[in-house]
Order: structure tokens, then C-alpha cells, then sequence
């Protein structure tokens, strides 16, 4: 690699660490101060209201993350995938082919089946965990619970995933293209997973983010908005009917694991030549993950979002 391109890699790494780092930040930032402010109207209001009351509410308001994950999205502003911004809404609206409702019924069981395999994958990390000292039993009630209120239900199924969506397979992933699509694809499922500082979400986040990705890159943005929403929903209907009816809420499970088993063998069977010629295409040199990965911005934000995930390990 020459000495320019180099320096250009560096350049184009630096910027995103940043960029992610603020908008981590400020995301971070307006939650706090948004429950800060919530909780004074509150004590305000009823003096005598306890803390564990006051931890309820917060818990239950999804306002401040709505307001938390609309902010975080002003900074990949900076990273100017045109120069003109006011060509953005039609920069990430653009379809490269048209995706069918049969694609799209295949690519959400294919998630069912990429989230059961990723539950399994959390069994002997609890166990690893159990032995330490530590559990993931509180990670878990927050993956897996449901929405207690409009505004948490809100951000759950739409303004979550329109934000990610945008964030790491619009900003993210459009950035980082030109160093290949699969690097690309990589990169934004990676941090898209440690950003949930879930350590049960992880895997989870992780499998179905390189779909997201190749859905986004393949058919278009909105598509993989539409899988992701489509996904939360989905985990919101079956806690819901857990809570009603536990065996129901189970079947139901059982028959999504089953067909997304199904849509998981015919990709390992069917697909595996065109996925594995797929992302060969795609590949970056050596020497940029290399850049990337020593990148000192993008270092520190990894960093971070592991620590974040692992404080999701809570004593026995």
C-alpha cells in the first residue's frame, strides 16, 4: 500500500473513531440530563415518591432515549458521504435491486434462526460466568422484557431500529465501502453489537448485523430498517404473550426457531458458494484492518463498548 492511500486510510479512520466517540457522547449526554430533569418534575410532584418508584419510571419512559438516539445520529453529519447534505434523503432512499416479499419473509426467519443460534452461543458464557461469580441474569431480563409504556414501545419498534439502521448501515457502512464491502459490512455489524453494552444482545446484534449490512448494500436502507423494525416487533409480540400465556408464547418460538433452522440450512446448503464468492469480492487488504484496528480513535470507542458490555455481568 502506498504511502499516500496510507495516510488517506488513517486520515478516514481517525474521522469515524470521533465521530462514533461524539456521538456516543452526546447520545449519553441528553439521556442523562433528559432523566435528570425527569426526575426533579417528578420529586417536584410527589415529594414523599421513594427510589425504587423513581427507578420505575425512568425504566418505563422511552422519551429521553427517543430524544438520546436521534441526537447521537448529528455527528456522522461530519462525515459527509456528499458533499451536498441537502442529497442525503435520496443518497440513502436509492435501491440497488427491489426486494420481493419473498426475500424479505426469508431474510426475517433467517433472523429468527441467527437469534437462536446466538442464544445457544450465550450458554457456556453463562456457565463461564456462574463459575466466576457473575451472571447475566439481569442482561437478559432487559433483552427480553417488554415495553412497559407507548414511548418505550415507540422507540423499540421504530425509532431504534431507524436510528441504527442509519447510524451503522447508512453512515457507518456507506464511509467505509470503498475499502470494500465486506469490510465494511464487518466493521459496522461489530460495533453495532457492542453498542447494545448487552452481553446477552451481542451475538444476537453481531449475526443479524452482517444481514442488516447485506441487506442494506444489496437491496437498500430502508429495507434493512424495515427487517430490523420487523425484528423488534416480533420480540415485543412474544414477551407480551409470554407474559399472558407462557406455553402459547413457547410454541410460537418453537415453530420461528424451526422455520428459521429451515432458512439457515438452505443458506448453508444453497448459498454458500455465491455467500462465500460474495464476500471474497469484498474483502479489504491486510493492511487496512491492520490501520484500522490501530486506528487510536476507534481503539478507544472498542474500548469502551467493551467495558460497557461487560458491566452487563452483574455478582450472584
Amino acid at each position: 500500500m502506498e504511502a499516500s492511500r496510507e495516510s488517506t486510510y488513517k486520515q478516514t479512520f481517525a474521522k469515524l473513531g470521533w465521530v462514533l466517540i461524539a456521538s456516543q457522547v452526546l447520545m449519553m449526554a441528553v439521556v442523562w440530563a433528559g432523566e435528570e430533569l425527569y426526575i426533579r418534575w417528578l420529586i417536584a410532584r410527589d415529594p414523599m415518591i421513594g427510589a425504587v418508584e423513581l427507578m420505575h419510571k425512568l425504566q418505563d419512559s422511552g422519551v429521553w432515549l427517543i430524544v438520546g438516539a436521534l441526537a447521537g445520529l448529528t455527528p456522522c453529519l461530519a462525515l459527509k458521504l456528499t458533499e451536498h447534505p441537502k442529497q442525503l434523503p435520496a443518497f440513502f432512499g436509492k435501491k440497488n435491486q427491489r426486494i420481493g416479499g419473498t426475500i424479505m419473509v426469508f431474510c426475517f426467519l433467517l433472523v429468527m434462526g441467527l437469534q437462536n443460534i446466538a442464544s445457544l452461543l450465550t450458554i457456556p458464557v453463562e456457565v463461564t460466568a456462574n463459575l466466576l461469580g457473575g451472571s447475566f441474569y439481569s442482561a437478559h431480563a432487559s433483552a427480553t422484557a417488554a415495553s412497559q409504556t407507548a414511548s418505550m414501545l415507540l422507540y423499540s419498534v421504530l425509532i431504534a431500529p431507524f436510528c441504527e439502521e442509519l447510524m451503522y448501515r447508512g453512515f457507518v457502512l456507506e464511509y467505509l465501502k470503498p475499502c470494500g464491502n465486506t469490510f465494511a459490512i464487518l466493521f459496522a455489524a461489530v460495533i453495532f453489537g457492542l453498542m447494545h453494552g448487552n452481553i446477552i444482545q451481542l451475538p444476537m446484534a453481531l449475526l443479524c448485523g452482517v444481514l442488516f449490512g447485506y441487506i442494506a448494500v444489496e437491496y437498500s436502507l430502508s429495507a434493512s430498517m424495515v427487517l430490523h423494525a420487523l425484528t423488534n416487533l416480533t420480540a415485543e409480540i412474544l414477551a407480551r404473550l409470554g407474559d399472558a400465556d407462557e406455553v402459547a408464547a413457547a410454541g410460537v418460538n418453537q415453530a420461528l426457531f424451526a422455520f428459521g433452522l429451515i432458512a439457515l440450512f438452505l443458506c448453508i446448503t444453497k448459498l454458500h458458494q455465491p455467500i462465500r464468492a460474495y464476500a471474497r469480492q469484498g474483502y479489504a487488504e491486510k493492511k487496512t484492518v491492520k490501520l484500522l484496528m490501530t486506528s487510536p480513535p476507534i481503539l478507544l470507542l472498542i474500548i469502551y463498548l467493551i467495558v460497557l458490555t461487560a458491566m452487563s455481568i452483574t455478582p450472584i
